[in-house]
């Protein structure tokens, strides 16, 4: 049966809910820097399908982390693939990436272009 984006969107938010925290766990478990770990890449489906598939998170090992960070962001990832297993050195379908992003967009909202007068739109 296939997921509706009404409970990906759900599973999303749970899963984007754990990874700051996750994040934060892992920058304090291996002593490193604030900045060592981009914040914007937390919830990025490569991320999370890391940890889904090989416990690691940033490539650092979160074996030890609280089920509490780590299931969300296993649940999503393997609710969005709907149960198929990828092998080992597989990389993720594309298809799966176009799911995320528009569940991300759902969730988030559409990316707004950058008005004049905005801060940003000054450094381009």
């Amino acid at each position: 049966m296939k997921t509706d984006d009404h409970q990906l969107s759900t599973l999303y938010l749970a899963a984007r809910s754990a990874a700051g925290p996750l994040r934060s766990w892992v920058l304090k478990a291996y002593m490193l820097p604030e900045n060592q770990l981009d914040a914007s890449m937390t919830t990025s489906l490569a991320q999370m399908d890391q940890v889904a598939r090989f416990g690691t998170y940033f490539g650092y090992d979160v074996s030890r982390a609280p089920a509490a960070l780590i299931e969300p962001l296993r649940t999503y990832t393997m609710t969005l693939r709907q149960g198929s297993k990828a092998r080992s050195g597989e990389e993720i379908p594309r298809h799966l990436f176009t799911v995320h992003r528009r569940i991300e967009a759902l969730v988030t909202g559409p990316a707004r272009a950058p008005e004049p007068g905005d801060l940003d739109a000054a450094d381009e």
